[in-house]
This record gives structure tokens, C-alpha cells and sequence, in this order.
């Protein structure tokens, strides 16, 4: 016998992003409820506390200051506004959040520390000293110490975006094959800053997770018009000496 169809596993992996998905899917179905008419808080109270259960689950901390939801309707009323609207703007929250990321390429973003900037600029002089010796044609020379002057310049940079040096290690690697591998002598270096990028910690992973952010404010609870209610919408020195 099939197990039955878990409706979470459909969610996005990342727990912030499926928080928003879970409440625009769930907020769609009340809307639909609304339309019928459907009388009673049953189904707003459903929507609460599938939110609350998958926030306590993944250890959100988005909605610490609902999580007691109360029994008596009259009070509910005013909780439920409250509570749907700092859902949704959280949810936005959480979505900008990620497109920002997607568009800045954020996995390419390393946060350096001190030791790391100083192992890391010393390691590119030891690069730029075997580039000015090299028997290279000069518009590929030229081309290799723009990269790597370029990923120089970010190192220094809170957020150090690595695309630069990437760029270098790839057409380092091109320019090799064609001046009988001379350049192989500094894939030795080459692996060395990769291993300090590799150390460094993401960007993504140097976020403050949802609990250390500044919280949403909730909005003061108040009762609102019976009426209203069902109205839809809404109207983050040197290890070793530098082998060659």
C-alpha cells in the first residue's frame, strides 16, 4: 500500500523559503473558503496552526509572539489579523530575500578574515612575480594580471565576490596548453587560494538566521469589523611557505 501524499515534501528545501511558500498556499485556500461563505473560525484556526507547527518544526522563531493562539472567537478576531499580516510581510521578506540573492550570485560570495586576506594578497604577489618572469605573449599576460588585479581588489572587501579569480585559474589553465605548460609551475598557488576560498565561509551561511534579525513588529491587536474579516488579500601569518 502507497504511503499518502505528504503535501510538505512539495515545499521548497530551504525552510524560510517554504515557510512563505506554505503561507500563500494555505492563505489561498481560506481565500476560497471566504468566497463560499463558510461561517465559524475553524479554518482560520486550521491556517494558524499549520503555520505555528511548521515554524516550531524548523525552529524559525517567525512567529514566537503567536504561538498562543486564543480560544475564545471575539479574541481570535483580532489575533487572526494581526497574525495573517505578519505572515504575509514576513513571507515578502523572504522571497525578496531570495531573489536578491539569485541575482547577486550570493554562493560566489565569500566572507574573508584577517588571516585570510594576508595568506590570500600574498599569495597573488608570489602569482604576479612569476607572471612578470614568464615567457608569455603580452595580451595574454596582460589578460591574466586584470583577473587576478581584479580579485585582488575584492579581497579587501567585506564580501569578496570570487568570480575574478576564478576567471584567472580558468584561462591560466588555457594559456598553459599553448606556451608548453610554463604556467603549471603556479597551480601549486593556484590550489592554495582555492583552499582558502574554499575555508571561507559563505555568504548565505554568514546571514543571521530569521531569530537574530530585527523582528517584525506585530501589529497591535485590535477587533476588527466582522464584516472585514473575510475580505482577501492584503488590501538573509602563513600556515607554510608558498610552494611553486
Amino acid at each position: 500500500m502507497s504511503e499518502p501524499d505528504n503535501e510538505y515534501l512539495e515545499l521548497p528545501d530551504d525552510p524560510e523559503e517554504a515557510f512563505a511558500a506554505l503561507h500563500r498556499k494555505k492563505f489561498k485556500a481560506l481565500e476560497a473558503s471566504w468566497e463560499n461563505n463558510n461561517s465559524g473560525w475553524y479554518l482560520e484556526r486550521q491556517y494558524v496552526d499549520t503555520l505555528i507547527a511548521f515554524d516550531e518544526v524548523h525552529a524559525l522563531g517567525i512567529l514566537t509572539e503567536f504561538r498562543n493562539p486564543p480560544l475564545k472567537d471575539d479574541a481570535f478576531s483580532g489575533f487572526f489579523e494581526a497574525f495573517r499580516r505578519h505572515a504575509e510581510i514576513t513571507s515578502q521578506k523572504i522571497l525578496m530575500e531570495a531573489a536578491r540573492r539569485q541575482k547577486t550570485n550570493i554562493e560566489t560570495v565569500v566572507v574573508l578574515d584577517a588571516t585570510a586576506r594576508q595568506t590570500i594578497h600574498t599569495l597573488i604577489g608570489a602569482i604576479r612575480e612569476r607572471l612578470y618572469t614568464m615567457e608569455l605573449p603580452e595580451d595574454r599576460r596582460q589578460s591574466l594580471f586584470n583577473k587576478l588585479n581584479a580579485f585582488a581588489s575584492e579581497v579587501d572587501r567585506n564580501r569578496t565576490k570570487t568570480e575574478a579569480f576564478f576567471a584567472f585559474a580558468v584561462e591560466a589553465a588555457k594559456v598553459a596548453r599553448q606556451v608548453d605548460d610554463e604556467l603549471k609551475p603556479l597551480q601549486q598557488t593556484i590550489d592554495r587560494i582555492f583552499e582558502w576560498i574554499e575555508k571561507a565561509k559563505k555568504l548565505r551561511d554568514a546571514l543571521p538566521p530569521w531569530s537574530e534579525r530585527k523582528q517584525i513588529e506585530a501589529p497591535k491587536k485590535a477587533l476588527p469589523n466582522p464584516d472585514k474579516r473575510r475580505s482577501s488579500g492584503f488590501s538573509r601569518s602563513l600556515d607554510e611557505d608558498i610552494p611553486f
